[in-house]
This record gives structure tokens, sequence and C-alpha cells, in this order.
């Protein structure tokens, strides 16, 4: 089976109805969807812990740890765009929801593919 595994920071662990977490560097959870044939094959939740808030890897390394081919966020830096680009995560941005709302406007390519020019900056949510 071929999964796209897509990552949406939250603000909690509550399933498909967890909020975005529109700060992404101190996002408290990441929500990795498997998805297949437009359908969430399943989820789960990781605890963020990093560099913003005392763990020892940026938000961006956490994710190309867990493998997920798709982050869907708020907003985030343009430095964080670059290194997830780089290993061939694509990055949408301008997401708002919860995490079920926000699989539905990717799904429906109602987001756009962030790049330096669709980035916050440093100043900005991340």
């Amino acid at each position: 089976m071929i999964f796209t595994k897509i990552c949406i920071p939250t603000m909690e662990k509550n399933g498909l109805n967890s909020n975005i977490s529109l700060h992404f560097g101190k996002t408290p959870y990441f929500a990795f969807l498997n998805e297949k044939n437009g359908e969430i094959e399943d989820i789960s939740f990781f605890e963020s812990k990093g560099k913003h808030i005392g763990g020892s890897l940026t938000p961006a390394e956490i994710i190309l740890n867990s493998d997920a081919n798709i982050l869907i966020c708020g907003n985030l830096g343009s430095k964080a765009v670059n290194m997830l680009q780089q290993k061939n995560v694509k990055v949408f941005s301008g997401a708002n929801g919860t995490v079920k709302e926000i699989f539905e406007q990717w799904k429906n390519g109602k987001l756009a593919v962030a790049d330096e020019n669709h980035s916050c900056s440093e100043q900005e949510h991340h």
C-alpha cells in the first residue's frame, strides 16, 4: 500500500477534532495522518518537544525524522520551508480549523503551496 503521510501541527490530541496550532515553532503536538485514495487511513500524535520549547530538535527536524511527505500548517518561517522542501516535503500553508477540516481543505486543493513568498517572518507566527 502506498500512503501519503501528512503532518499537521495541533494544539491538542483530540483526533480529527484537534485544532491546528497557528504557531508552528511552538506547536505542542503533531498529528500524522496516513492518507490513501483521498481518505484518512489512520491518525497518530507526537508530542513536539521542539527546540523552541526546550527540546533538542527543531519542528522541521521532527517532521523530517517522521518520514512525512506533506506538512499542512497555518504559517511557518522561510527557514523551515526551505529545510523541508530540500528534503522533498511539500509544504502547504494558510490552513485553519480542525484536522478534519484541514484535510478537506488540502484534498480539495484550497491551500497554497508555501514558498519564501508565502511564509511568515521570524517575528510573526511560525
